[in-house]
């Protein structure tokens, strides 16, 4: 029995070598469909890459390289990978385990868009297969086979510009509550993680701007507002005044402004609709030409909060939602995110000590200049939310004099976000830093006999698209310094 047994597995060894000498490679094909998130729209362009996947043991994988093959999305957002199974010409047992990586050039060089890894390996994939994915990256550029070339991108197309100057190619904020965080980041392939205004949240009231095609059929509009995903909306209600340009007296020094409300009026037992301009008043100059709402952020909790407009068409009195043969909503900019942030720093001088020992506001104190002689402040520069832009702590006396260079130990007397984010978009800064002027290093010659104030200042990133909402919050403490 033993002897048959040994026999019987030297002979499936021997027909397993066989047969990987003998494996032959022929050409496999694997077909595939990729979507953007709007139903309909595609990655046209994109390059297609395909990689084989190899278990190791342990529960781990290799990704083979280079990859197995590459190709194109289509118009109509179709590919096909031609290449040779197995790769190798070894013994390979069923179809290929493969990956997709995409990449489309969205700023001048190639910028990933889609990227799968282990985690997401297609298993033993049969030739002639068909695969469909979804590309949900905020950096996808995306196309509608179906939108013919009279409708778009001037004609029946809706999408959001910019909040306040900030225009919205510069806002991390296509649409995905899931892959987009909301914040102002000037674009540099594909957005800057770094600089004095980055990473920047959106609070206060904010002015919000769009552009509506000139063949969209539409009567009046909704913008909507949802801090829960998307699950819930709620209605923008804030007023949105105009004025237009009156030419139509004959003598050009009477003409005037004339004031008109955009909005929020109800028609048809529908509530809270705005009005376009150019199309209440085709070919007339207004004021605000593509303002299409001012949102007031302190309505929301702080985090991200997602926008759309819902449109209607008239028929008779009737209003009717609107159509994709009435207006097309861009993929891209159609719905956006913004990061929303109206708590206000922590900025506050906690306590001011000579050589130890606590010292209150309004008292002289008698600072020496031994190694063992300093001053300590010790303050608070925080943001519960983490979009701290910096602060600064001075020492001001005299006559618009200043203590300087500002002390870097054991605190730095002045920081930014830029030395402290990394790549990170939040920095909260500290409860508590203390700053110390040392008597032998801060000498009567820097740092004389005066009344002197410490002024602490903090700015948060937080901006309406015009400027920050939070800019040199401050706090100070008075003091008199006495040098022997």
């Amino acid at each position: 029995m033993k002897l048959a047994k040994t026999m019987w597995l030297i002979c499936l060894v021997a027909v397993l070598v066989l047969a990987a000498g003998n494996s032959q490679a022929f050409a496999y094909t694997v077909n595939g469909h990729a979507e953007c998130t709007m139903p309909g729209w595609v990655p046209y362009g994109a390059v297609v890459k395909v990689f084989e996947i190899d278990p190791l043991p342990g529960g781990s994988y290799a990704i083979n390289s280079p990859d197995l093959a590459t190709a194109t999305v289509n118009e109509s957002g179709n590919f096909t990978l031609t290449f040779t199974w197995p790769s190798g010409g070894g013994f390979e047992i069923g179809g290929p385990d493969i990956i997709f990586v995409f990449t489309q050039n969205t700023n001048g060089s190639a910028e990933a868009i889609y990227e799968e890894n282990a985690s997401g390996t297609h298993w033993n994939v049969a030739s002639a297969a068909t695969i469909s994915l979804n590309v949900a990256s905020p950096l996808a550029v995306c196309s509608n086979p179906a939108v013919t070339p009279g409708s778009v991108p001037n004609n029946k197309l809706f999408l959001f510009t910019r909040i306040g100057n900030h225009e919205t190619a510069n806002i991390d904020s296509k649409g995905s509550v899931v892959t987009s965080q909301g914040y102002h980041r000037p674009r540099k392939a594909p957005y800057s993680f770094t600089g004095a205004n980055t990473d920047q949240p959106y609070g206060s009231a904010l002015h919000m701007f769009g552009w509506f095609g000139s063949q969209s059929q539409i009567a009046y509009y909704k913008v909507q507002y949802s801090a829960d995903g998307g699950i819930t909306w709620a209605d923008i209600e804030t007023s949105l005044p105009n004025k237009w340009y009156n030419t139509s007296d004959p003598n050009p020094l009477n003409w005037h402004w004339v004031s008109e409300s955009m909005g929020p009026v109800s028609y048809g037992g529908i509530n809270n609709l705005y009005r376009v301009p150019y199309f209440v008043r085709p070919n007339t100059p207004w004021s605000w030409f593509d303002r299409v709402a001012i949102f007031n952020s302190t309505l929301v909790t702080d985090g991200l909060t997602k926008f759309k407009i819902t449109a209607y068409k008239q028929s008779g009195t009737i209003l009717m939602p609107a159509t994709s043969s009435d207006i097309i909503i861009d993929p891209n900019y159609g719905e956006i995110v913004l990061q929303i942030d109206n708590t206000p720093p922590a900025v506050k001088i906690l306590d001011v000590k000579l050589n130890g020992v606590s010292k209150n506001v309004c008292q002289i104190l008698n600072f020496g200049t031994g190694l063992s002689d300093k001053i300590s402040v010790n303050f608070r520069a925080h943001d519960q939310r983490g979009h701290l832009q910096g602060y600064a702590l001075d020492a001001i006396y005299g006559h618009n004099a200043s203590v300087n260079p500002k002390p870097t130990t054991p605190s730095k007397g002045e920081d930014n976000y830029n030395n402290n984010a990394g790549g990170n978009p939040l920095w909260q800064g500290n409860l508590s830093y203390i700053t110390d002027y040392k008597g032998n290093i801060y000498t009567p010659a820097m740092m004389p006999d005066c009344a002197y104030q410490f002024r602490l200042t903090a700015s948060k990133r937080t901006t309406n698209g015009y400027g920050l909402i939070y800019h040199a919050v401050e706090d100070t403490w008075h003091i008199t310094i006495d040098r022997p």
